[in-house]
């Protein structure tokens, strides 16, 4: 009897054990998944909405008849919107080189080159507008929704960016890894996006007279 009691005292005490281990477990993968999401949710990649609304522009403006005067227009608007995605870009680039040759640790704040960027996607943000007036409704409607998306993030919810890059300027503890993601993912959404409306361009000035 005695030894069956204690055997049935360590069979309580190894179960305590591993329920013990098995919730410590759940709840570090827990925190962890917490982790991942508040890291993830912190930034907000418009580029894919942005190539998305473009190429939806591209299809509007193949499809659509102009006048001889919305025709001029709307190939100054995409002339602008292509110089404004270009210095977009380029000023994103030159920025995440930087950081990437000079070893730059994150947690040190760069308020000045965040609002660099902020103050060059606001001008995409107009050259969007200068575009989106001159397609067809739904396509406006896509457009005014994205740009209002944009705005929040840059001005209204405190704590969102719209890539790591800026995060990393503004303090937060960014890797390297998610750092090169925007310079591969986003940086070749950002090129297709010139190069697709430098071709919008380039068709809709056959077209003027």
């Amino acid at each position: 009897m005695y030894f069956l009691t204690d055997t049935s005292k360590n069979k309580k005490m190894i179960s305590r054990k591993v329920a013990g281990c098995s919730l410590f477990v759940f709840l570090l993968i827990f925190s962890s998944a917490v982790f991942a999401q508040t890291a993830n949710t912190m930034v907000t990649d418009v580029t894919f909405d942005l190539l998305t609304w473009i190429k939806h522009v591209s299809n509007d403006v193949d499809k659509q008849s102009f006048s001889s005067e919305k025709l001029e227009q709307l190939k100054q608007g995409l002339e602008a919107l292509k110089e404004d995605l270009t210095v977009y870009k380029k000023t994103r680039k030159v920025l995440a080189d930087s950081l990437f040759r000079h070893n730059i640790a994150p947690g040190k704040k760069d308020p000045d080159n965040l609002d660099l960027l902020k103050e060059k996607m606001s001008k995409v943000m107009e050259g969007m507008r200068g575009v989106n007036d001159l397609v067809s409704e739904p396509v406006q409607q896509e457009g005014d929704k994205l740009n209002e998306q944009i705005y929040k993030v840059l001005y209204e919810e405190q704590g969102r960016y719209l890539s790591h890059l800026e995060a990393f300027l503004a303090g937060v503890d960014v890797t390297k890894k998610d750092l090169a993601l925007d310079g591969s993912v986003c940086f070749t959404r950002l090129e297709e996006c010139i190069h697709l409306v430098a071709g919008m361009e380039e068709r809709v000035g056959k077209k003027v007279k």
